[in-house]
């Protein structure tokens, strides 16, 4: 049986973009998740241990962005891969990043990347 953990509409604060004041103020992204493990064991016995503390995830991934300067969402999306790859031992990762408020000229929706990564 596959199964996934999804975890929804993460806000980080992150000093991204083109423009100079994206990187000097920062601004909002909102953040999916998307992570694949054996949740069997941790579904047998109920025990915490044995799958994954999204709290910490979240707690990571809110401290991390506080440090990061990228001029683009493609840049800051593979960080966070990477970030939740080298902390959690899982199948696969798929994150939907959203840059909430892009200063475009006339354009008031949401710019989002998607991402995957699969570890055989």
């Amino acid at each position: 049986m596959e199964a996934f953990l999804k975890i929804e509409n993460i806000k980080l604060w992150a000093r991204v973009g083109v423009l100079d004041e994206e990187r000097e103020l920062g601004q909002l992204f909102s953040l999916d998740i998307f992570l694949w493990t054996d949740f069997e064991k941790c579904t047998e016995n109920d025990d915490i241990n044995k799958t994954v503390d999204y709290s910490k995830l979240v707690e990571i991934l809110k401290d991390q962005s506080k440090k990061i300067y990228f001029f683009t969402i493609e840049k800051y999306s593979n960080a966070i891969l990477e970030i939740i790859d080298k902390e959690f031992n899982l199948s696969k990762i798929k994150i939907i990043l959203t840059k909430c408020n892009p200063p475009i000229t006339g354009f008031d929706g949401k710019v989002s990347i998607v991402r995957i990564l699969e570890n055989k």
